[in-house]
């Protein structure tokens, strides 16, 4: 059985699951899910993120779910790439569902809501299912509708069909356009005389334009879209993943084995995967990634403001320092 967000959401309170597994490439339907399960268990749980295309992530991960310390404390396990993982590790994963820590909640992250694999589709039967699709047209008032009532604010519809009409239907920007709007307000009810508070642009601006701009090492449209996304709601994470998958994909094409390797990048990135090659070096290429697994490692165990990081990131790949 597939659950909505919203239904998700409103079963957290039971506490009745320990795993839960997100399918679809919505990252903001995603964040927001993983923010109510977060806030449902206050600061009794420790938020630990995994990304099984390194070896280091899966050998914790496994290491934590077997070990039985008497002094283990509360965590909830996000993991992406999970189908990257061995045969021999996709079977312990789905023994563990058998029999999970109490201790322990585990969120399985993945992109691809119509994978056919014979291992997704056990884990979509064993445990609970979130539909992370971005919502058909026809579906996204129904979504908004449910957040503004979940944030208790207050926004007369005529407007709130507006805002939807002028954002594309996009979920993200248009939820960041009613904060702003409620928040310049003061929390008060927003009408049609705050309309002037609206900002229509950077509304479509997506993951794959910063990796576009990051492949032309164009400095200032890299940093005006980071910007972009990090104010329409998207989360370090998986940019961190899109930046990663990127330039392995790029290391495949410097070694001659053309688009053998996508790494879920989209078809216009993966169009233009020659262009991007050639403005780098094997070595240079080689040297980002592993500056990627370090900054990485950096988000996950300190407090280090992560913009900062990513715009200093920025500035080295677009200067060729990493060359």
């Amino acid at each position: 059985m597939s659950y909505s967000v919203g239904k998700a959401i409103r079963e957290l309170n039971n506490k009745n699951d320990n795993i839960y597994y997100l399918s679809g490439d919505d990252y903001f339907l995603q964040k927001f899910f993983i923010t109510s399960l977060e806030k449902t268990y206050s600061n009794e749980y420790k938020t630990r993120y995994f990304n099984f295309e390194e070896e280091m992530d899966v050998k914790i991960f496994f290491e934590e779910i077997v070990s039985n310390s008497l002094f283990s404390s509360k965590d909830i396990f996000i993991i992406r790439n999970i189908t990257r993982i061995s045969i021999n590790n996709k079977d312990n994963i789905l023994e563990y569902i058998n029999n999970p820590k109490e201790d322990l909640i585990i969120i399985l992250v993945s992109d691809d809501y119509y994978t056919k694999n014979k291992f997704s589709q056990s884990l979509a039967s064993r445990v609970k299912l979130i539909d992370t699709r971005t919502p058909f047209p026809n579906k996204v008032r129904e979504w908004i509708n449910y957040y503004v009532k979940t944030k208790k604010i207050d926004i007369d519809y005529s407007l709130l069909d507006d805002i939807i009409s002028f954002n594309n239907d996009e979920i993200s920007t248009i939820i960041n356009e009613i904060e702003k709007i409620y928040l310049a307000n003061n929390c008060d009810k927003i009408s049609y005389d705050n309309i002037d508070n609206t900002s229509k642009s950077d509304k479509n601006i997506r993951p794959w334009h910063f990796l576009d701009s990051l492949g032309d090492k164009n400095i200032q449209k890299s940093t005006s879209i980071i910007a972009a996304l990090q104010k329409n709601g998207y989360s370090i994470i998986p940019i961190m993943i899109n930046l990663y998958n990127f330039y392995m994909c790029m290391l495949f094409y410097k070694n001659n084995l053309g688009n053998t390797f996508s790494y879920g990048l989209n078809k216009i990135i993966n169009n233009n995967m020659i262009q991007y090659s050639k403005k780098y070096s094997v070595n240079e290429i080689s040297n980002i990634i592993i500056d990627l697994k370090n900054m990485d490692i950096l988000i996950k165990t300190t407090n280090l403001n992560h913009m900062s990081l990513i715009s200093i990131f920025i500035i080295k790949i677009c200067q060729e320092y990493y060359g």
